[in-house]
């Protein structure tokens, strides 16, 4: 059983639930990844935004959805971001087939960060039900329960979140 409640108190999906996540296995898990992804969404603070820069310094190819996009643009930095509609970038992580942004083939840990609640949590849920070739890790202010793991509730306590998220940077 998870050792936190879900943000939206009405999201109990069931009897599996996400693991809180440590920030070291986390890092182990992005480290063993063949192909990890980070997806970030609109609801990105600044010093998230700085986090997501630092992991595709780390490799981890990172895709905007939503307005998140206008972020990487404007600070200049929008090479090697891809840019998708969250609904339709789970579609197609679904397909096991899907060749990826660069063709290589599907990615095989899903990270998601900054994503609106409701709609990450709906797609965490695509992904744990329906694509058993991926794991998908919350690295968010919010605790997800339909991810394989995830950082607790930590959206009161923002020194707290991004402290995590450098432990996890640290590690890689």
């Amino acid at each position: 059983m998870p050792a936190s409640k879900p943000f939206d108190t009405a999201n109990i999906p069931g009897p599996k639930m996400a693991m809180i996540a440590k920030t070291k296995a986390v890092a182990a898990m992005i480290k063993r990844a063949k192909r990890p992804l980070l997806i970030v969404g609109p609801d990105l603070t600044d010093e998230m935004f700085e986090r997501a820069l630092k992991f595709a310094e780390k490799g981890v190819q990172v895709v905007a959805t939503g307005s998140a996009i206008k972020r990487f643009v404007e600070a200049g930095v929008a090479d090697g971001v891809k840019y998708a509609v969250l609904h339709e970038l789970t579609n197609f992580l679904l397909d096991p087939d899907w060749p990826g942004f660069d063709g290589k083939g599907n990615y095989d840990l899903v990270l998601f960060m900054g994503t609106i609640y409701y709609h990450g949590s709906q797609m965490m849920a695509a992904i744990k039900n329906f694509a058993p070739h991926m794991r998908a890790i919350a690295i968010d202010r919010y605790y997800h329960p339909n991810a394989l793991q995830s950082f607790p509730d930590l959206w009161k306590k923002e020194e707290e979140y991004i402290k995590l998220l450098d432990e996890v940077l640290d590690a890689l």
